[in-house]
């Protein structure tokens, strides 16, 4: 999840707004020799076609090949319930001008306003308000369908940062059918000034869009309760997660473990998804069925991170019981500081 650079500070994450330059073709679908005759273009060019070499943008770039067709997926990106199942809690008003409103726990709360919608290819929104003095920060997601499928497609890749509302589909995910959703996020104006803060939220749409294309797989069409919960630790961030590792149980984990969390500690037992020198994704089996990353992170200060969502009927009432015991459980395993 993209990080604010203080604790009170929005933080930016979601599709973009109106662009200066409105009303050119779209190059950055599949037919890119002319426009694309399939989806509208009221919005203008799509933010994904911005010049990499800009020297007044920064922008992160990811994409990930996902299970679905493209109006399966729209649910996914374009909703409040559906950003919720791969991102962070979400509200979006689905209307050009209505709100949108991402929920980042201990850091607060992120609002923009919705500046793309085109069903079920583009979604985008404008943040103007997650600083002082700043301009515009853009989110942009694409719904691109692709041949072959989703099987065996590679995971959420990351291009480094350069120069609730709706239903859920019905049903769960048309045999064979895939897309490729890209997502552009960041500024395309005072990039110098502002692109350290750019880039470190290319590590949590990243991870989103792993999430998304985890969802998409596992759980189509379901919505999420999440869990969002920070802890600022006196430590390093190597050995706070090594800690935080040992604590749980989990200091020997490798992809495609069944493994199963310590008593004492907050119920937690699945598959790893995913080792990385600080994070650890699992699909679980307990509390309820979903996804839990355990991460730590280098802000202001060392914090351990644990992002849920738990899925099927009883998903919401999960997140909400498991949320206190994992702060309750951090709080009382790592001598604290101020979260940042």
């Amino acid at each position: 999840m993209p990080a604010p650079s203080r604790p009170d500070a929005p933080v930016p994450g979601g599709p973009d707004l109106g662009r200066p330059d409105a009303g050119g073709p779209d190059l950055g679908r599949p037919d890119a020799g002319g426009p694309d005759l399939g989806r509208p273009d009221a919005g203008g060019p799509d933010l994904a076609d911005h010049p990499a070499l800009d020297p007044e943008a920064a922008l992160v770039r990811a994409e990930a090949v996902v299970a679905g067709t493209p109006e399966e997926v729209w649910w996914s990106v374009s909703t409040g319930a559906g950003i919720g199942t791969w991102f962070v809690p979400a509200q979006v008003q689905q209307r050009v001008g209505g709100a949108v409103v991402t929920d980042h726990g201990s850091f607060g709360h992120s609002h923009g306003v919705v500046t793309v919608l085109e069903p079920p290819w583009r979604f985008a929104y404008e943040e103007r308000a997650w600083g002082t003095d700043v301009p515009p920060w853009r989110t942009e997601l694409l719904v691109e369908p692709v041949d072959g499928g989703a099987g065996g497609a590679d995971g959420a890749s990351g291009g480094g940062a350069d120069g609730a509302g709706g239903a859920s589909p019905a049903g769960g995910v048309a045999a064979g059918a895939a897309c490729r959703v890209r997502l552009t996020s960041g500024l395309t104006e005072e990039g110098p000034v502002w692109r350290a803060a750019v880039a470190v939220t290319e590590e949590g749409w990243v991870a989103g869009l792993r999430n998304l294309r985890l969802v998409r797989e596992h759980f189509p069409g379901q919505s999420a309760g999440g869990v969002f919960v920070v802890r600022g630790v006196r430590a390093g961030r190597d050995e706070a997660w090594a800690a935080l590792l040992r604590a749980l149980g989990f200091h020997d984990a490798a992809v495609g473990d069944e493994i199963v969390a310590v008593p004492g500690a907050p119920a937690l037992a699945g598959v790893v998804e995913e080792v990385r020198p600080t994070s650890l994704l699992l699909r679980t089996t307990a509390p309820a069925p979903g996804l839990v990353e355990l991460s730590a992170h280098v802000w202001t200060t060392t914090s351990l991170l644990v992002h849920a969502h738990f899925f099927g009927p009883a998903g919401a009432a999960v997140a909400e019981a498991e949320r206190p015991r994992w702060d309750a459980w951090l709080h009382a395993r790592f001598p604290g500081a101020q979260p940042a």
